[in-house]
């Protein structure tokens, strides 16, 4: 929010009653009033491109048929009474677009790793080979490609949610601005944060159709 000082003027006087009836004598007093500004377009196009950032990271973590380390991310590992995540005892790597390679630090946890990522429900069938565990990623059925693009779109109507949030938010704001601005600065604001929005949403909608195309080829 922003502290702006706007200036108003008040208009006052009366008929002079001294000798000689002299004309009325106006005086303009000079005031300024404080208000606090909501509007803040920087913020409001920083939350615009959080939204858009968070959306891209959510998208990227959709793989589907190719080898990626963070489809690990979630496993978790028992060794004796506690659970440890996956990235605490081991490193994952791409060995070739079909094939994850799980280096466990500790050799006598491998067992227990190969265990915890057979049991993920994951649809993954780890082999252990010599120190090294390889992970094999099985080609996508129809069925799999299509429920993941369902996934995208619905992740897609959620990112456009929050994009019509932040408009209402800035429209709200404006709104309350109106009592001490303009009407045509409020009108260029509201524009512009109309802009924005649509901008957004041209956004939004181009990454989603990139993504369900890279999951059909």
């Amino acid at each position: 929010m922003t502290m702006t000082f706007v200036r108003t003027y008040a208009k006052k006087g009366g008929k002079d009653k001294k000798k000689g009836n002299a004309p009325a004598v106006y005086a303009a007093a000079e005031e300024e009033v404080e208000f606090e500004r909501q509007f803040d377009e920087q913020l409001i196009q920083q939350r615009f491109d959080q939204s858009v950032t968070s959306l891209k990271e959510h998208l990227a973590a959709m793989r589907i048929g190719r080898a990626n380390p963070s489809l690990l991310d979630k496993v978790r590992v028992h060794i004796e009474h506690s659970h440890f995540a996956l990235k605490d005892l081991a490193q994952v790597t791409v060995r070739d677009p079909q094939t994850l390679l799980v280096a466990v630090h500790d050799n006598d946890y491998l067992s227990a790793v190969d265990k915890s990522i057979r049991e993920a429900g994951l649809n993954l069938n780890p082999i252990i080979d010599n120190k090294m565990i390889r992970v094999p990623i099985p080609k996508p059925s129809k069925e799999s490609r299509d429920k993941l693009a369902k996934l995208v779109s619905t992740t897609g109507e959620q990112s456009k949610h929050k994009v019509r949030s932040i408009r209402q938010d800035g429209m709200k704001q404006l709104k309350h601005d109106a009592k001490h601005q303009s009407a045509d600065q409020i009108k260029k604001l509201e524009k512009q944060v109309q802009t924005m929005t649509d901008k957004y949403n041209k956004t939004i909608d181009e990454l989603l159709k990139s993504k369900v195309k890279e999951l059909q080829s």
